[in-house]
């Protein structure tokens, strides 16, 4: 009797362990389900167009990135070009909308922000960086059942993936950010996934903003590893 109740709760728990999912394991899944590490390692730069939504107005949107080299936004509203670049560790802005005609370097805080982006392989590479992740478990969002994973990079900078439980796509990433002195979260919602060259994309992000309310970008292009001229991360001379 006493080794049918071992053996029974031997196979009970390797049963459990074998469903039981790690923060490593959703990871994974969720890097698998973009194409694989090896396509998403294979990105070297990228074009896109799209529209960006935000105050009753559609303004057209550009964007060219380099990996982990160089970034250059371009907006189209109200006959004014707006501009936002990065080149290496520096930014600039020509955003005539608030007054500016001529290129501005980006404050410290929004540089580091978007310097993330520059990294195209996502996710995929987070242990190798130094990146620790950890699962805090399930809730739902907007009728989906979300794994959250918060990661913390090696700078310390903390995030959580809000990754579906079912196809393991990222439908919400919460980031903390300091402005002004002060720790904010900032969250971006990403849906319609479509896939181009292989390699799997969100074509809507939506981001709440305290000011101008939810802005909703929706990408309408993709080119996967265009040729760039990389001159054009430079900042203009004035």
């Amino acid at each position: 009797m006493k080794k049918t109740l071992l053996m029974i709760t031997l196979i009970a728990g390797t049963a459990l362990t074998g469903v039981a999912q790690t923060a490593e394991d959703i990871l994974d899944k969720s890097i698998q389900a973009r194409g694989g590490a090896a396509k998403l390692n294979a990105l070297k730069s990228l074009r896109m167009e799209g529209t960006l939504s935000v105050m009753g107005m559609d303004i057209p949107t550009k964007s060219i990135i380099v990996h982990k080299r160089g970034m250059r936004n371009e907006m189209e509203a109200m006959g004014q070009s707006i501009i936002m670049a990065i080149d290496g560790d520096k930014g600039w802005m020509i955003n005539p909308m608030a007054g500016g005609t001529t290129p501005t370097a980006l404050p410290e805080e929004q540089l580091k922000a978007s310097v993330s982006q520059l990294d195209l392989s996502g996710i995929t590479n987070y242990k190798a960086s130094g990146t620790t992740a950890e699962l805090l478990g399930k809730e739902t969002i907007d009728g989906t059942e979300v794994y959250k994973v918060k990661m913390v990079t090696k700078d310390g900078t903390s995030m959580t993936h809000s990754i579906d439980t079912k196809n393991f796509h990222i439908i919400k990433t919460a980031i903390k950010v300091n402005v002004n002195g002060q720790e904010v979260e900032a969250e971006t919602k990403m849906s319609n996934y479509k896939v181009f060259d292989g390699i799997l994309f969100p074509t809507t992000t939506e981001i709440a903003n305290p000011q101008a309310g939810v802005i909703t970008t929706t990408i309408t292009k993709v080119e996967v590893n265009p040729t760039i001229d990389e001159s054009i991360f430079a900042m203009p001379k004035n």
